[in-house]
């Protein structure tokens, strides 16, 4: 025998009890976490606000003062445990010679050694606990870079 108000039944208790799933509060240590959580209230998509979170890179790694950053990423890589790295990407409208050079600067003066170097890129580190790697290439009038950096623990 049919029922024929079942299905619609059946229907409404399944949004009622969908709707009731995820309203519990739920939170996190997790600072990157925190600032994609705030972007998504404030209406920035969590895989933009994800994306250009940057406040998990360490200190040896060269952010040129103005720059826009497009993209950061960081997590461990399963080269050691504890190892991590991770990849900027910015603009800046200085010129690539300049950014570079300063990066150099400021890669030596965090206690890396040079390991290689071109017109576009400077790589350093130091034993196996620490390196980075910035390239840079014109871009829109200005300058594109990428910095990848490792850190081990």
């Amino acid at each position: 025998m049919a029922y024929p108000g079942r299905n619609r039944i059946g229907a409404i208790l399944c949004l009622v009890l969908l709707a009731g799933c995820g309203r519990g509060e739920r939170t996190t240590d997790d600072p990157v976490a925190q600032n994609v959580a705030v972007a998504a209230a404030e209406g920035t998509s969590a895989n933009v606000a994800a994306a250009v979170d940057c406040s998990n890179r360490p200190d040896f790694v060269p952010i040129y003062a103005g720059a826009e950053i497009t993209r950061c990423v960081a997590g461990p890589d399963g080269l050691a445990k504890g190892h991590v790295s991770g990849t900027i990407v910015y603009e800046t409208m200085a010129a690539p010679r300049d950014v570079l050079g300063w990066s150099r600067a400021q890669a030596n003066a965090s206690g890396l050694r040079y390991r290689r170097e071109s017109e576009t890129m400077y790589a350093a580190g130091d034993e196996a606990r620490r390196s980075v790697m910035i390239v840079v290439d014109r871009h829109d009038g200005g300058t594109r870079v990428t910095v990848n950096w490792g850190r081990g623990t």
